[in-house]
């Protein structure tokens, strides 16, 4: 199933193949890697190929996957938003990464928001979306708190790391985003 959301600035769209040049990109920014990455290191090319496969696999086994976001007005790759839940994940998850040049632009809760609409709207007995977020990442939990999350008392273990989880209830999130 190919997906196309539009906000007022950004394309949502299913992520492909084509992507990879551009997936591969934003893993070896350090400012990205330093919460994506096992290790908080910028990714090699190959660990990078390989994760952008196991995502695009995702897709194939779960029937969703995380969306490429593309600005409207210029055509340029933003990062990846949207729905994400590998094997072991304690529920659906809002993820994003947004490349280190579009930072500041209100980028990440705009595609955050449509890619959680559209995750309600295909999930109906989904009972709350969250986000696993790195304790000292403070920039993601400003993208949370604006897109009607709240810090939980649960935290997940992945890899070495102990992550946050933050977490919106259905009912106050289409609530307050429709």
């Amino acid at each position: 199933m190919t997906v196309r959301l539009e906000t007022e600035r950004l394309i949502l769209r299913s992520m492909e193949p084509g992507d990879a040049e551009s997936y591969i990109a934003l893993m070896a920014e350090p400012d990205i890697a330093r919460f994506l990455t096992p290790d908080g290191k910028p990714q090699s090319r190959a660990d990078a190929w390989r994760a952008f496969a196991m995502v695009l696999g995702h897709q194939q086994i779960r029937g969703f996957n995380f969306f490429t976001v593309i600005e409207k007005q210029s055509g340029a790759f933003v990062g990846r938003v949207g729905p994400w839940k590998p094997e072991g994940w304690p529920s659906l998850e809002c993820g994003w990464g947004i490349a280190r040049a579009h930072w500041g632009k209100g980028y990440a809760p705009e595609a955050a928001v449509a890619a959680v609409r559209w995750t309600f709207d295909r999930f109906p007995d989904l009972d709350r979306i969250i986000s696993l977020i790195d304790p000292g990442n403070a920039n993601s939990q400003a993208v949370a708190r604006k897109i009607g999350e709240q810090k939980s008392a649960e935290t997940f273990r992945l890899w070495d790391l102990t992550l946050d989880v933050w977490s919106a209830d259905r009912g106050a999130w289409l609530q307050r985003f429709g």
